[in-house]
């Protein structure tokens, strides 16, 4: 988890200068023609970029020279392409504007402002699942952190590929490599990534009881880690996206891990290894795809772990999951997202479990909590206001166009999770939250920033009567 002390700083310093309008906005200069008049494009022009390549730029566009259309259908188009180029995290902002030729004909341009792509970023993470268990669980142990450096081009040779370069140290020593090129072909449909990796642990949960990870600890390693992965994409049209991903994962831990939780690898073995075939759906029509208002998310994953090549371990799993995001009107916004997860067999290793409580599958109100189980269901909900939107104007301390605009957004939410987990076989000192339904909520504050900086504090509570103020980095769904 990144640390916020940088950007809270920059807030302080600059509150001051804010103004409106608000966060990640688009504007539309509308013309006298009438709504319902039929006009012609003549020209599209794009001004405002130099690193992205206009091909790339016009793979997200609807519109093009000598199309035809009524003026409200055109107003529907440019505000769809506007999403789509903010999408692309390429672009600060995007502006969109109609200049009328004649009653029939019409330019449409469209005015880019590019971000900053290369980032060296110190790494300064917590090792844990969030901000909460380190805060509470792990007693803010520093020697939880996590170190190093990441270099990130985000937009490389000018063509949206992302590399990827990682040497990082302390909790866990993690050495990384990763490309992605989204378009190998001239329609820019097909796309192909991979990535290798190799990690080493001093410290690793070996158990889960009452629902609390329990670590071990060692003076040198325990948990000895190689992957690496390829993945071909293919974008058929604007919002749709298939992968099909062949992974492969090896691991090995130490036989101290072994004697206290002989299930962390099937048979009592001290490591595991297989390969791995998945495929992915994704159908993407969110506003902003980093703290989305309106729109809707599909994503389902499909992954056999195990191809008969090794015998360590066979798992099929499905996971699934659709949210949508609405637009109430007066500054006021309803999310709701439904998660489901089935795998089988029922006997799988420790190391392998699915649980809520991990990555973006978490309840509010459980934070602290590892909610394991073979199938899984999961529902969030929130209803929010907009508090203020609003933009600060550095340019006059900060020369670079890519950093002397600070957007700041405030949002009150207010939060309802429930769920249910079907726990694993044999998995007796996990019984509390499995097995029945659960839920959990309360209220909150959301501070969405510059490059897709989110940060949210909630006060909640569950079904167990416990009650908390949480803190975390990134959307909810």
């Amino acid at each position: 988890m990144r640390t916020s002390l940088f950007f809270i700083g920059l807030l302080l310093i600059f509150g001051s200068l804010f103004h409106q309008p608000g966060y990640a906005q688009a504007k539309t200069v509308r013309t006298e023609i009438a709504a319902d008049d039929t006009v012609q494009i003549d020209k599209v022009f794009i001004i405002g970029f130099k690193k992205t390549k206009e091909q790339i730029i016009r793979r997200e566009l609807s519109l093009n020279d000598g199309a035809t259309m009524t003026r409200q259908e055109l107003d529907v188009a440019l505000a769809g392409d506007k999403m789509r180029l903010l999408n692309t995290q390429l672009f600060l902002s995007v502006d969109a504007s109609v200049i009328e030729l004649s009653k029939t004909r019409v330019d449409v341009i469209y005015r880019l402002s590019e971000r900053w792509y290369f980032f060296p970023v110190p790494i300064f993470n917590l090792a844990d699942r969030n901000f909460t268990e380190w805060w509470v669980n792990q007693n803010a142990d520093f020697s939880r952190v996590e170190w190093g450096l990441k270099l990130r081009h985000f937009n490389f040779r000018g063509r949206r590929e992302i590399l990827n370069m990682t040497a990082q140290f302390g909790y866990t020593k993690l050495f990384r490599l990763a490309y992605a090129f989204p378009y190998i072909d001239k329609k820019q449909k097909l796309g192909i990534s991979f990535y290798g990796d190799y990690a080493t642990n001093k410290n690793i949960a070996f158990k889960t009881t009452n629902h609390r990870q329990q670590f071990m600890d060692a003076d040198e390693w325990i948990r000895d880690r190689w992957r690496a992965g390829i993945s071909l994409g293919y974008r058929p049209n604007f919002y749709s996206t298939h992968a099909f991903a062949l992974h492969y994962s090896g691991v090995t831990v130490k036989d101290t891990v072994l004697l206290e939780s002989p299930h962390y690898f099937l048979n009592g073995e001290n490591d595991q290894q297989y390969l791995a075939l998945a495929y992915n759906f994704r159908w993407d029509f969110r506003d902003v795809i980093a703290y989305p208002l309106s729109g809707a998310l599909f994503n389902l994953q499909v992954m056999q772990k195990g191809l008969g090549i090794f015998d360590d371990i066979s798992v099929f799993s499905i996971n699934a999951k659709y949210s949508r995001y609405f637009d109430l009107g007066k500054k006021f916004y309803f999310g709701t997202s439904f998660t489901g997860n089935v795998s089988t067999p029922a006997k799988q290793p420790y190391y392998n479990y699915q649980s809520i409580g991990t990555k973006l599958d978490f309840m509010r109100g459980f934070e602290r909590n590892i909610i394991e189980g073979q199938h899984y269901f999961l529902n969030k909900n929130t209803l929010k206001r907009q508090l203020f939107s609003v933009e600060a104007d550095i340019s006059n301390v900060v020369k670079w166009k890519e950093f002397n605009k600070i957007p700041l957004a405030a949002y009150l939410t207010f939060n309802f999770d429930q769920g249910y987990a079907h726990n694993y076989p044999g998995n007796s000192e996990n019984t509390i939250l499995s097995d029945r339904y659960i839920f959990g909520g309360g209220i909150g504050l959301d501070i969405i920033t510059f490059y897709d900086f989110v940060m949210r504090w909630e006060y909640s509570a569950n079904i167990e009567g416990d009650r908390a103020l949480y803190f975390n980095l990134f959307a909810p769904f």
